[in-house]
């Protein structure tokens, strides 16, 4: 019976049962044109084609939802089903252009039975077009940050891994801090320019929140506080500043160093590969050797255009733009484990200033330029001005911040083939004051 009823002979179809055909298959659902058309074979394959690919989305639709209710909820890792998606898009897709095939065929016969010329079958290829286009130009989900949300699933994920025994602790970590040598295999420099949302969406997927998990000294709660980092290499080589893990809070009796991507994936920090107090740069490693790494880039110029992604003062992921104001080298007032000044100075340190914003809580946040390549990392903020008459403890009048970004040499000297090692601190008058842009507890 079926093989019969694919065989029945076709009707002659006027010209206006012929659009009728075409507009039902390219607007409404492929293949119900082609079966009001006669076109049985065409038309059942078409819409079995159709409803299997609506099927895959609505099903792609259910699982992400699901998953998102397991993550926010549960702590339960995403897995990426975007292709079931994809898949599905795809066979919808391929079954609309099979029937737009047969849409023409028959309105081309139609034509020809009928002495006046149908309208115009350029029209549904138009349409077509313009849905296919459509398509492709449907935004992607733009990233919404909620920075209370995005702290609290980094604190259960910490607890998470204490209760496993994964975290090691600060003061085991400040015994590896040591000068430079770590092995950094790192991707080569980026030449493709991208647009600045481009640009921030790559620079999520390798910006870090690194960071203390410690037991409140003045609650019984566990709290996560946060500067910044980068993935700087394979095998979870991230770069951020040494102050990060030197610098120690003397109420704080249990804290341990972790790192957070976009995500709220938090990861123990392991080891500390180098390190330069000096500079005040530092490489470690986190146990996540798929995040992607970015580029170092030495050779900047002054007046190149830069951004920066950090987390100022708490909020999450920020992404500023600006420029290389200029190249400077100068030395670093030197600190102890407590972050007070020693009164010692560091050897010359290669700086950039810039004019990208970024405050308190950025430290260690990459710089780079318009190809994602780093040039800088985030260090410290300087205020410009003059202070008041008679008060020289007061806060220079106009307080205009200068940034300071240590500059991506100084991070390449931290790996075997960057440099040598830092040299001794010397004793000098201390420059004017800056302050260190970490968070404190």
């Amino acid at each position: 019976m079926r093989a019969s009823f694919l065989r029945q002979p076709r009707k002659p179809l006027s010209r206006s049962a012929a659009w009728n055909a075409a507009l039902l298959n390219q607007c409404a659902t492929p293949g119900l044109g082609s079966l009001m058309a006669g076109r049985r074979a065409a038309g059942l394959g078409q819409l079995l084609l159709a409803v299997a690919g609506f099927g895959m989305v609505i099903t792609w639709f259910l699982v992400l939802a699901l998953q998102i209710y397991n993550e926010l909820f549960n702590d339960a890792p995403r897995e990426s089903v975007a292709w079931l998606g994809w898949a599905g898009a795809g066979l919808f897709i391929g079954a609309w252009v099979w029937s737009l095939v047969t849409s023409l065929s028959v309105l081309r016969e139609a034509r020809a039975r009928e002495s006046k010329p149908a309208g115009p079958t350029v029209v549904i290829l138009a349409f077509g077009l313009a849905l296919l286009s459509a398509g492709a130009l449907a935004e992607t989900p733009r990233p919404v940050v909620d920075d209370e949300e995005y702290v609290d699933k980094v604190t259960k994920a910490c607890a998470r891994l204490l209760r496993e025994g994964r975290l090691k602790s600060d003061d085991a970590l400040r015994k590896q801090v040591r000068n430079g040598g770590a092995n950094l295999r790192r991707p080569p420099h980026s030449r493709h320019k991208l647009a600045a949302p481009d640009l921030c969406d790559r620079l999520r997927q390798s910006t870090l929140a690194v960071g203390n998990y410690y037991r409140c000294p003045d609650c019984p709660k566990w709290h996560f506080n946060s500067s910044a980092g980068f993935v700087a290499g394979e095998e979870g080589v991230v770069a951020t500043c040494c102050h990060v893990v030197t610098v120690r809070d003397e109420g704080v009796k249990e804290s341990y160093l972790v790192a957070a991507d976009a995500a709220g994936r938090a990861f123990p920090v392991v080891a500390v590969l180098a390190a330069d107090r000096e500079s005040d740069t530092c490489l470690v490693r986190i146990d996540a050797p798929d995040l992607p790494p970015l580029p170092l880039r030495a050779g900047v110029r002054a007046g190149e255009p830069v951004y920066c992604m950090g987390h100022p003062g708490g909020y999450y992921f920020m992404f500023t733009e600006g420029l290389v104001a200029r190249v400077t080298r100068k030395r670093n007032e030197m600190l102890d484990e407590r972050g007070r000044a020693n009164g010692l100075l560091s050897r010359p340190i290669l700086f950039l200033n810039v004019t990208a914003e970024f405050a308190p809580g950025a430290s260690g946040a990459p710089i780079v330029d318009e190809a994602g390549n780093v040039v800088a990392q985030v260090a410290s903020i300087a205020d410009a001005g003059e202070p008041l008459v008679g008060d020289t403890n007061a806060p220079p009048v106009p307080s205009v911040p200068v940034r300071f970004c240590t500059a991506a040499e100084e991070i390449l000297r931290l790996t075997k083939a960057g440099g040598s090692v830092s040299a001794p601190a010397t004793q000098a008058n201390a420059p004017a004051p800056k302050s260190r842009v970490g968070a404190p507890h």
